[in-house]
C-alpha cells in the first residue's frame, strides 16, 4: 500500500507538474522586476506597474494581467518590456492573492479576486475603460472581474483561458491530491489544485452572465493545449453572443501559446484596443 501512495504521489506531480512548467512562477518572493520597476503591494496582492507617459500627454490605457495556477506578475515580462505595448498602454501585472509568499491561504472564489483587482481598475486615468489581460486559470478571474465591474472594463483578451465548466471540473488527480501533504505535493501544486478543485460550480454560476459582456474580446488558444482543453475557446465564444469576439487559433501549440506567440498576441491588441 505504502508502495502505490508513493506511485500514486509520483505520477501526480507528474501530471499537475505541466502546471508549474507552465507558469513561469518564480521560487523566490521579488521585490524588483529588472527592466520594468519595483513591486508593489495592495491588499492581499502585488503588483509592477509600467506607465512611461509624458506628464503633459494623453493618459493611456490601463492593461491589467492575470496569471494563471500557480503563476506570478513575471508570467506577463514578454509584455511589460516590449517597445510598442509601452508607448501604447499603461499597464501592470500581478500575483493574485494568495501567490504573494508561499504560505499564502489561497483564495479560491473568483469573486474576490475581482475585488482584489478593482482598486487597480480605478488607477486608470485614460478616456477609454480598462483591459483585462487573463491566461489560462486568469481568464475566468479577470472574465469574472469584467462581470462585475463593467463600469471600468473596455476589454478582454483570454489566453489559453478555461471557462466551460463541462471542461473545467477536476480529473481524478486533482481529488487525489486533496490528500497527499504538502511536503509531498509542493506549496505550489497544492495551492493550484485547491483553486482548481473550487472553480466548477463557480463557472456555472457564471454561466448566464457571460452574456451581459458587450465588449470587444480577444481569444487565443492552441490546437495542442494539454492542460486547458481547446474547447473551451469554442464554449467562450457560444457564451460571449453580445461582445465582439477576435479569435486566434494556433495549431500544434500548446498552453505555452502565451510567450510563443507573443508577437502575434501584441499585434492583434494593438488593433483591436
Amino acid at each position: 500500500t505504502g508502495r502505490l501512495f508513493i506511485g500514486l504521489a509520483l505520477v501526480l506531480s507528474v501530471l499537475l507538474g505541466g502546471l508549474l512548467r507552465a507558469s513561469e512562477r518564480n521560487p523566490e518572493v521579488i521585490t524588483q522586476l529588472a527592466g520594468v520597476g519595483p513591486v508593489q503591494t495592495l491588499g492581499n496582492l502585488q503588483y509592477v506597474e509600467v506607465n512611461t507617459s509624458p506628464e503633459q500627454a494623453p493618459a493611456k490605457q490601463l492593461l491589467i494581467f492575470v496569471h494563471g495556477t500557480p503563476g506570478s506578475l513575471t508570467a506577463f515580462e514578454t509584455y511589460l518590456r516590449d517597445p510598442l505595448m509601452r508607448q501604447r498602454f499603461h499597464m501592470i501585472s500581478v500575483t493574485r492573492p494568495g501567490w504573494v509568499h508561499p504560505d499564502d491561504v489561497k483564495q479560491e472564489m473568483l469573486g474576490e479576486q475581482a475585488l482584489a483587482l478593482e482598486p487597480l481598475l480605478r488607477k486608470n486615468q485614460s478616456t477609454k475603460g480598462a483591459l483585462l489581460m487573463g491566461h489560462s486559470y486568469g481568464g475566468p478571474v479577470v472574465a469574472r472581474t469584467a462581470m462585475d465591474f463593467p463600469e471600468l472594463v473596455a476589454g478582454m483578451v483570454l489566453v489559453a483561458s478555461t471557462g466551460d465548466p463541462q471542461l473545467s471540473g477536476p480529473r481524478w488527480y486533482n481529488r487525489f491530491a486533496m490528500v497527499l501533504p504538502r511536503f509531498i505535493l509542493g506549496a505550489d501544486l497544492k495551492g493550484a489544485n485547491a483553486e482548481i478543485l473550487a472553480l466548477k460550480p463557480q463557472l456555472i454560476n457564471m454561466l448566464p452572465r457571460w452574456q451581459d459582456l458587450q465588449i470587444p474580446v480577444l481569444i487565443v488558444q492552441g490546437s495542442d493545449d494539454k492542460l486547458v482543453h481547446p474547447a473551451n475557446a469554442d464554449f467562450l465564444q457560444s457564451v460571449l453572443v453580445n461582445a465582439s469576439v477576435t479569435r486566434i487559433n494556433r495549431e500544434d501549440m500548446g498552453h505555452f501559446v502565451l510567450w510563443q506567440e507573443a508577437s502575434l498576441i501584441r499585434d492583434n491588441i494593438l488593433s483591436l484596443f
